[in-house]
């Protein structure tokens, strides 16, 4: 089997095979001109002529504990039907895991179980929140907003990376991709509350709902802005969706009847370290001196850290504090942790060891497409 990357001569191979995966429609007489993403793996034939899978890479910067790190946004991960379970797409992650060179890799899964064979593992939770605007009652309705049609767009970047250094693993943002530049035509509005927070959204009016689609803020003054602005639309509006938010967000603290809310868990995404000492090194530890050793597969990384600064001693001789596997691994690194007890597939072997002070509950969050 050959991996490489795609090239415009792979395109109707590609159309073919994401309309054979996910059994839509392809008009393969009048391809798309380009791929649907500028960097993309796909699995062939010894001959490199017949094209069995491929999957799409979009480069990110991720944010991590105020540092950033390279990340890899995997999506349209697709197999001809009579190929799967013959290892094309494990042989494109192991080629993406071995020769790509980035920190992270993350990704939605269709489903969980799968992609943790490949040591993806769960990074986060968040909701999907319906709320009735009298539950909101607590905050106060403002104005205080200005519409995005497109145009100063540097600004709505500043608020949205200025608010998502909060979270481990948002993504770091650089253009408008996100963001709808046309609402009259999308019918998708973006508001920003004085260059604090902001909020994009829909309506659905056989549903009486707003739905806020994305909603940034990084202080209560301007959570409480941007929600109460969107509390304008209750006149003719029962509902606000806030359709995905942290688990841990405090906006839930404003809510007065949970009991009248429809409120549901979710997997935020899963990741994957492809480059466990890059991670170490970026991670923030304890002010005070300390050092552990963390067993990962074949791999024992010994670290040290002070207010000088950390060092890392890979393939170390010493005995692990802790051993996990690859995707144990990435949920601890990533996002912290108590009750290392309750971990599966965390093996501990000093519960006294540093270890488990040097990496507190951290809250992740990434919502981009990919």
């Amino acid at each position: 089997m050959i991996i490489r990357y795609l090239t415009k001569d792979d395109v109707v191979e590609h159309d073919k095979i994401a309309a054979q995966a996910f059994v839509s429609a392809c008009d393969i007489r009048d391809p798309a001109s380009v791929l649907p993403c500028e960097k993309m793996l796909g699995a062939f034939d010894d001959d490199g002529e017949t094209m069995f899978a491929d999957l799409e890479i979009h480069e990110k910067k991720c944010n991590y504990d105020g540092r950033l790190l390279t990340c890899a946004g995997i999506g349209g991960v697709a197999a001809k039907p009579e190929h799967r379970g013959k290892g094309a797409v494990k042989a494109l992650f192991a080629h993406l895991f071995r020769e790509c060179g980035y920190d992270i890799a993350v990704l939605y899964p269709f489903a969980e179980g799968y992609y943790r064979k490949l040591g993806f593992e769960r990074v986060g939770l968040s909701v999907c929140a319906t709320v009735p605007f009298a539950s909101l009652s607590d905050i106060g309705r403002n104005t205080d907003v200005t519409l995005y049609e497109g145009n100063d767009t540097e600004r709505l970047l500043a608020v949205y990376n200025r608010c998502a250094r909060k979270y481990n693993l948002s993504f770091v943002r650089d253009d408008a991709e996100m963001f709808s530049a046309e609402p009259y035509l999308s019918e998708k509005y973006t508001y920003v509350w004085q260059n604090d927070s902001f909020a994009t959204l829909h309506v659905d009016r056989a549903k009486s709902t707003v739905f806020a689609d994305e909603l940034w803020f990084d202080s209560c003054e301007s959570m409480r802005g941007i929600v109460g602005f969107l509390r304008n639309f209750e006149s003719n509006q029962k509902y606000v969706c806030f359709g995905n938010v942290p688990a841990s967000s405090p906006l839930l603290h404003y809510v007065r009847e949970l009991k009248d809310c429809d409120i549901r868990v979710r997997n935020t995404g899963s990741a994957r370290i492809l480059n466990i000492e890059n991670v170490l090194k970026a991670h923030t530890y304890p002010a005070r001196d300390g050092g552990f050793t963390i067993g990962v597969g074949c791999e024992v990384f010994h670290v040290t850290y002070s207010k000088n600064g950390v060092a890392i001693d890979k393939n170390s001789a010493r005995a692990p504090d802790a051993v996990a596997d690859i995707g144990t691994a990435s949920r601890l690194l990533l996002c912290g942790f108590s009750d290392a007890e309750y971990i599966p597939g965390l093996e501990i072997r000093n519960p006294d060891s540093d270890f488990f002070r040097a990496f507190p509950p951290k809250t992740t969050f990434f919502t981009d497409n990919l």
